[in-house]
């Protein structure tokens, strides 16, 4: 009689294998999909209008779009409000780009320090003394705030902030929010820029961001009529007849 121990040998090691295999598949982590945004039309006069779509953004988050190059930015002696240990509030120009913004708090006049709160990515910024989230910072209003440990109101306090923004802040004046499932549709005024090729940046204010380029050239203008389109041509077919009719080299071509 056959053995069939080594067969039972081979299925097991068969379901082992793909055990061990599902396991692997489970531990894989699931990627969300980055986010993303088209343009309707690509291709724009200045003062045209444009629509933005995005998709895998955050949920039912507000959104800012901004326009042309990124631009560095520094804001001194800001002015601001708030009592006791906060939260303190102030703001600069938006969209911000996400992960660039650090605010100074100079208290040296009254006696305290210097500290810096450098923005995480994700709209908070975390404190120099020991590294704690203790402030936040809208990509895209601009608007900041920074709470502290002491009562600060009677001392007279600094405000700096250092960040990146971009050319023009083309957000729509309604505001734009995204859906539940992240998605937004907006239209922008392209500002009166050069002829060329520009980037269009939107951010929502939980650090999502995406790009996509936008080519901006003069159109036809629209007070030439078809009328007068007509005429152009009527005008060209008459001028390559008569040159057609003067010139017998032209003639002996044609045919």
């Amino acid at each position: 009689m056959k053995r069939k121990q080594p067969r039972k040998e081979a299925r097991a090691l068969s379901i082992i294998a793909f055990i061990a295999f599902a396991a692997v598949l489970l531990a894989i982590p699931v990627v969300s999909a980055a986010s993303a945004i088209t343009l309707n039309p690509t291709s724009q006069a200045p003062t045209g209008s444009v629509n933005v779509s995005g998709t895998s953004f955050g949920a039912t988050k507000s959104v800012g779009i901004g326009f042309g190059a990124e631009v560095a930015a520094t804001d001194f002696n800001m002015p601001y409000t708030g009592t006791g240990m906060g939260p303190y509030t102030g703001n600069v120009s938006g969209p911000i780009k996400p992960g660039s913004f650090v605010l100074f708090s100079d208290t040296t006049a009254g006696g305290g320090i210097v500290s810096t709160y450098t923005d995480n990515g994700a709209g908070i910024t975390m404190w120099s003394y020991d590294d704690t989230p203790m402030g936040t910072i809208n990509y895209v209003t601009g608007v900041w705030t920074r709470s502290s440990t002491v009562d600060v109101s009677g001392i007279e306090t600094n405000y700096t902030a250092t960040y990146t923004r971009y050319q023009y802040n083309v957000t729509s004046a309604a505001g734009i929010t995204t859906s539940a499932s992240g998605d937004f549709t907006a239209p922008i005024t392209v500002p009166a820029v050069a002829d060329g090729t520009y980037t269009v940046t939107a951010i929502d204010t939980q650090g999502n961001r995406a790009t996509s380029p936008l080519t901006v050239a003069a159109v036809i203008p629209e007070n030439i009529s078809l009328i007068a389109i007509m005429l152009l041509f009527g005008i060209a077919a008459v001028v390559g007849a008569r040159y057609l009719r003067n010139d017998p080299q032209a003639r002996v071509a044609v045919k």
